[in-house]
């Protein structure tokens, strides 16, 4: 791929992390954009990383910029251009694929297990969760990871829309940065981080340097290993 990958970053706190890392050793350019502060471009990238924030797909109804950018997201259902949505990101693709965004009974927030609903990657692993809502799974899409405390972990649409719930791309820098009470009491292992990372580069290779490998054959086949 030699368009740049376009990275949209709604908190000025919580930037691509992990994401960089794997676009410097893939020679990809990273574009990274801040929807309250920039027009979103029409053209000129080759995929879309929509990053988590603290606000919820609600809050559309008083920011306008957030409006803004889920009728922008809308272009790509229908185009090959491959998505990524994670945690905010992923509950403004299931919004605009019809499904519905429900606040948590109970927050879930920091490293806990998911398992696997059909994709085989996802199997027996810990990922960091900060999130209070959770999305639907939308009619069409296969469900991928399920929790304890949230069913709806991960899904894809087609072969080019992909929503985590879920954070692989923060470092222990980053939730030291925007959780540092969470750190100081658990803490953020080391060995956690690398299986995230190295689980984020797989999805990533699959989704952006791979187009339309990530199918449900594959996923259910299991081609993508942890």
């Amino acid at each position: 791929m030699t368009k740049p990958i376009l990275v949209i970053q709604h908190e000025k706190n919580e930037g691509p992390g992990y994401i960089a890392d794997w676009a410097k050793e893939n020679k990809i350019p990273l574009t990274v954009i801040r929807p309250q502060d920039s027009l979103l471009p029409q053209e000129g990238f080759g995929g879309v990383i929509l990053l988590g924030g603290m606000m919820n797909i609600c809050d559309s109804r008083t920011l306008p910029w957030l409006t803004s950018e889920i009728e922008w997201v809308k272009q790509f259902v229908e185009q090959p251009t491959p998505v990524l949505g994670i945690c905010l990101g992923a509950q403004i693709l299931a919004h605009i694929l019809g499904a519905e965004i429900h606040p948590l009974p109970q927050e879930e927030m920091g490293w806990l297990p998911i398992r696997s609903a059909a994709c085989p990657c996802f199997s027996n692993v810990q990922v960091f969760h900060a999130h209070s809502y959770y999305f639907e799974i939308p009619e069409g899409a296969r469900r991928l990871a399920e929790s304890d405390l949230c069913a709806h972990q991960a899904f894809l649409f087609g072969k080019t829309i992909m929503g985590l719930q879920f954070h692989l791309e923060w470092s222990k820098a980053d939730i030291g940065q925007l959780f540092p009470d969470y750190l100081k009491t658990f803490d953020s292992p080391e060995k956690l981080h690398l299986k995230a990372r190295d689980l984020l580069f797989k999805i990533l290779n699959a989704h952006f340097i791979e187009p339309f490998s990530l199918t449900f054959n594959n996923i259910v086949s299991g081609e993508i290993k942890e």
